[in-house]
């Protein structure tokens, strides 16, 4: 009998708040950039975020996200995860799914400001062994926000304060200069990995990591939560499926932030 061939897999957590056009877009890059054959899509059961003002249960952001990924065969929707907070740690849930795919070598897509806590995540150095992590450019104009140190799948929290003058190491595959990223983003996102690797080098660690070559684009899960009603020119940045499950169960309906007419505070795309 011919052994199992090794597949490429990565895992891409978060809460999905509503998922977006952004995430969907990370995880085309990682596809082709890492040539994955398959993601996992991995929705945290519990909201950890201090700007989710939002209700919206799990049952609904598990559902958008598989009505998201639906027409593309590399994408798979996770196990729903146990109601205890613990089994929502980023390591519990790398061994649940290795535990279902054992031929497999993983990889981690994650934003550049949640690759930034990464050192003080709950058993770091045991997750960081066993993943190559593939790191999202942010916006540099995204909110800077305080947040708990330790949010095992979230994607949307404050890098670090870097320090300068700390020596530089370099990404497993590098960067693409050909690629038309934002050099400000790329920039920034190159000397949150090079902390995060010193830092596991102090441990006597090795962190493979690579920049994913995606576009930086002006999506938040935030915005389209306080602006769903009052811009509806935002609701453009979810697949249509995900559009028509939000109207029918009438998922953030209540304007946080009402917009003055023609504002111009949501970014054009």
């Amino acid at each position: 009998m011919q052994p199992q061939r090794i597949k490429k897999r990565a895992i891409l957590g978060g809460t999905f708040d509503p998922i977006h056009c952004g995430h969907l877009g990370i995880a085309y890059a990682a596809l082709e950039q890492a040539g994955l054959n398959q993601i996992i899509w991995v929705t945290d059961r519990h909201k950890r975020d201090p700007r989710q003002q939002s209700r919206v249960e799990f049952e609904h952001r598990q559902e958008m996200v598989s009505l998201a990924i639906a027409p593309e065969p590399a994408f798979c929707l996770g196990p729903a995860s146990p109601e205890d907070p613990e089994a929502g740690y980023a390591i519990v849930t790398w061994q649940s799914l290795q535990q279902r795919y054992p031929n497999s070598q993983w990889y981690w897509i994650i934003g550049a400001d949640a690759f930034s806590t990464l050192p003080k995540w709950y058993r770091a150095s045991e997750l960081v062994e066993a993943c190559e992590w593939l790191v999202a450019p942010r916006s540099p104009s995204s909110p800077p926000v305080n947040y708990p140190e330790e949010t095992p799948l979230l994607m949307e929290i404050s890098p670090l304060n870097l320090q300068k003058g700390r020596p530089k190491l370099n990404s497993t595959l590098g960067t693409n200069p050909s690629h038309p990223l934002d050099h400000t983003a790329l920039i920034k996102t190159e000397e949150i990995c090079q902390q995060v690797a010193i830092a596991f080098k102090t441990r006597q660690i090795h962190l493979r990591w690579q920049i994913l070559q995606s576009q930086t684009l002006p999506m938040a899960s935030t915005l389209l939560r306080h602006h769903w009603c009052d811009w509806p020119k935002i609701r453009t940045w979810v697949p249509e499926p995900v559009q028509i499950y939000i109207q029918t169960h009438h998922l953030y309906q209540n304007p946080q932030h009402p917009l003055p007419p023609h504002s111009s505070s949501i970014p054009s795309l």
